[in-house]
């Protein structure tokens, strides 16, 4: 009898949503064992016995051969008395929430699933809603936790008899599967015109289909809200969806059929191909080929495609030979949030779409798609949303504590228990539809995670709607610098404890001295920054215009270096460039600014005549895409100590630039030969900081570091300095990152007391 044991184990992380119970329970009937299988809270509680050999074995496979789509961190198991078990089973879910667990993100279709959606023998022939205890819909449909069938959308259907059957057998793979449905009983498709009256047709898919291939915009329910969807090789149809979007420019979205047809579009590694195939089936940023298969007016003057698989059965049941590549943007107008609620899609979406493919499976929580790119074999995360989100992270942290985030590129980061759970992507808080949400998730997230008292980190700027949130709040709070949290980010993403170099590449953010910074360089760990470096200050005029006018910009450089010509700037009146100019003179509607993102907005007006933009970072995208690749010239710039400061100069950069526009020089070339200088004074003034402190980490962070070019010759160049280099990948190094940043600190504050933010030597 000695050889015979009883254990409570309990795992945590992410093992509820992915089949952990219905494995347990295969796993432990395969090695004779007794005992049982709960969901606890958000974690899996066993109670296992039997021989000591097999519990040894049963534990070793646990841990070393878990369900595709768990993580589990950690594991504690505890001795028990009393008799082995007879038998083991699946129990019904503990309320009880003592111990954090992660909450399961959403999976794309399994090739399982694929396989039985497309057998005509097979019952779910054709069915858009197929899925598995392997994949199918997680954190858009959970109410809360346990992930139990009544806790999420899925309440609402009640399984028919084989549906209970498949659910109920262990054989099974839909064994205990929250989501199983089947045509009989589970959600239904509507399709409806743009006056929500239904289509007469025997299948709407069938239907949506050849409206798709005919040139129809359709309003798409997916997973975690609404696509606006075309036929992507149509360009009459894509630039009707442009026009009644109103995005005129912002590039599009592709959904390829599969992913040979995404190689006919696109260059593709080995790593990319693994992503786009992958269970979270993201868009993956990658490099077109020409001649172009498809129509200009999908990335108009960018050299980059965001391409993606389906990843739901509807997606995949959308295609066929005729109809290869699919537009698939976020249902949407212009900066408002993706309509997920199907009465709100309906009003927002009519005068867009000309179809809407509905269903009744109810969306809890809105997701985006993600977008990732493949930087030097890594996989880096731009936005974090479907199938990644929410993130979770370890972190050093016996508080509970919540991050309002930044404005732009918003999301909230919740530490409990130890982890960091970084939300979805929602957008610019400016939009009111966008802060509804943010506020929506503030309470959603508190609910599933089941938080108490919470310290709350937020921007310095008091202008951002998270921060004016946070303020508004009767708890402790803790203002963090917008830059200083994307250094933060980086190194809590790495566990880095010990000092870096913090080079922090951004468009906007408050400085602790009142002026915007964007251009700078720290030293420090998560905590305790001293800022040692930065571009120089200019002063801009037109305040938050100048980003949507990057030609004020501009202007207000010329000034600086006192150019007071307006014909640099073609399309811009001599009049208004003298209003920006003497505005300067006078100090009205200025500020001081330091951010390396307005500079490459000034060499974008200047040299690609980009005088207006109609999304995010357009001017820079737009210069990365123009590079020649083979130049190695420089501009001459200057760094110069002021103040116990390092300083780089832009002066001779924008004189360099003027001077090869007036030789009729390409703008290639010159967009090369700027992006070149930028990357020589970076690594300069960090080889120059090192002189004064003996630190070889260098981290590297804010939303620039996503030019690709900029990162790569700058990691290069740096290693050859034999400098550690540390960048985001799992956590976005734009603005979507600084709520983990922000955590990060507060963390350290709240367990330490302190936060340094100095400004020199």
């Amino acid at each position: 009898m000695n050889d015979f044991k009883r254990y409570l184990v309990h795992i945590s992380g992410i093992v509820q949503g992915v089949g952990m119970r219905p494995y347990i329970y295969n796993t432990a009937k395969k090695h004779k064992l007794g005992g049982f299988v709960s969901n606890q809270g958000s974690s899996v509680s066993i109670e296992i016995s039997g021989n000591k050999v097999d519990i040894h074995k049963f534990l070793v496979e646990l841990l070393e051969k878990p369900p595709i789509g768990s993580m589990i961190d950690k594991v504690k198991i505890k001795p028990m008395d009393g008799d082995t078990s007879d038998g083991f089973f699946i129990i019904d879910s503990s309320r009880e929430k003592i111990q954090q667990g992660l909450i399961p993100p959403d999976m794309a279709i399994c090739d399982d699933c694929i396989r039985e959606m497309l057998d005509r023998r097979n019952r779910r022939y054709l069915y858009p809603f197929t899925n598995c205890t392997a994949c199918g819909p997680r954190y858009s449909i959970i109410r809360t936790l346990p992930y139990d069938r009544e806790n999420t959308s899925m309440s609402d259907y009640k399984m028919c008899t084989t549906c209970k059957d498949e659910y109920e057998s262990p054989d099974d793979r839909r064994f205990h599967a929250q989501t199983n449905c089947c045509p009989e009983c589970g959600p239904k498709l509507t399709l409806l015109d743009k006056n929500e009256s239904p289509i007469a047709c025997s299948n709407p898919v069938l239907t949506a289909r050849q409206l798709l291939y005919e040139g129809k915009l359709l309003a798409i329910k997916g997973l975690g809200g609404y696509h606006i969807a075309c036929n992507g090789q149509d360009e009459k149809a894509i630039g009707l969806l442009r026009n009644r979007k109103r995005r005129p420019d912002k590039p599009l979205a592709i959904m390829a059929a599969n992913l040979e047809a995404a190689k006919l579009i696109c260059y593709i590694s080995e790593k990319e191909g693994e992503i786009l195939v992958g269970r979270q089936k993201p868009i993956v940023l990658l490099d077109k080929k020409y001649p172009q298969l498809l129509p200009e007016n999908i990335a108009p003057g960018i050299n980059r495609l965001g391409v993606m698989l389906p990843y739901t059965p509807l997606h995949h049941l959308l295609f066929h030979e005729q109809l290869r590549y699919l537009v698939m943007t976020s249902g949407n107008t212009s900066g408002m949030s993706i309509s997920y609620r199907d009465e709100d899609a309906l009003e927002r979406l009519k005068c867009i779409a000309d179809y809407f493919m509905v269903h009744d499976r109810e969306i809890l929580t809105p997701v985006d798609d993600s977008l990732v790119r493949v930087f030097d074999g890594n996989e880096m995360i731009s936005r974090n949303s479907r199938g990644y989100s929410p993130t979770a992270l370890k972190i050093d942290s016996e508080s509970d504590i919540i991050a309002a985030g930044a404005e732009q590129k918003s999301s909230l980061c919740l530490v409990h228990k130890g982890y960091a759970h970084t939300s979805q992507y929602l957008g610019n808080l400016e939009d009111m539809s966008v802060y509804e949400e943010y506020l929506k998730l503030v309470k959603r997230m508190n609910s599933m995670l089941d938080t108490g008292s919470q310290i709350i980190a937020h921007d310095l700027h008091t202008g951002y709607l998270s921060t004016q949130w946070a303020i508004e709040q009767s708890t402790e709070k803790i203002p963090i610098q917008h830059h200083q949290a994307h250094m933060a980010a980086c190194m809590a993403e790495y566990n880095l404890r010990q000092d870096a170099i913090g080079i922090i590449y951004d468009g906007t953010g408050l400085g602790t001295d009142g002026a915007i910074w964007g251009g700078e360089f720290f030293v420090g760990t998560i905590g305790k920054y001293t800022r040692v470096g930065q571009w120089e200050y200019v002063k801009l005029q037109g305040g938050d215009s100048t980003i949507r006018e990057p030609w004020k910009t501009a202007a207000s450089y010329l000034y600086a270096i006192g150019v007071r010509e307006s014909g640099y700037l073609y399309n811009v009146s001599n009049q208004d460039f003298k209003a920006v100019q003497n505005s300067i003179k006078h100090n009205l509607n200025c500020f001081e600014s330091s951010s390396i993102g307005r500079l490459f907005d000034c060499v974008a007006a200047l040299v690609l005549q980009r005088m207006h933009i109609t999304y995010d970072a357009q001017g820079p995208i737009e210069l990365e895409s123009a590079i020649k690749q083979d130049v190695r010239e420089l501009y001459p710039y200057a760094i110069d100590e002021k103040e116990e400061k390092l300083i780089i100069g832009y002066e001779g950069i924008i004189l360099g630039i003027l001077q090869d526009l007036k030789s009729g020089k390409g703008t290639s070339y010159i967009s090369a030969k700027f992006h070149n200088t930028v990357c020589e004074a970076t690594v300069e003034c960090a080889c120059k900081i090192r002189t004064r402190f003996p630190i070889d980490n260098i981290v590297l962070g804010g939303g620039v570091f996503e030019n690709v070019y900029l990162l790569k010759n700058i990691i290069k160049a740096l290693k050859q300095h034999s400098f550690h280099i540390y960048y985001n990948r799992k956590v976005p190094v734009n603005d979507g990152g600084v709520a983990f940043g922000q955590v990060a600190i507060a963390a350290k504050v709240a367990k330490e007391g302190t936060y340094v933010s100095g400004c020199s030597f």
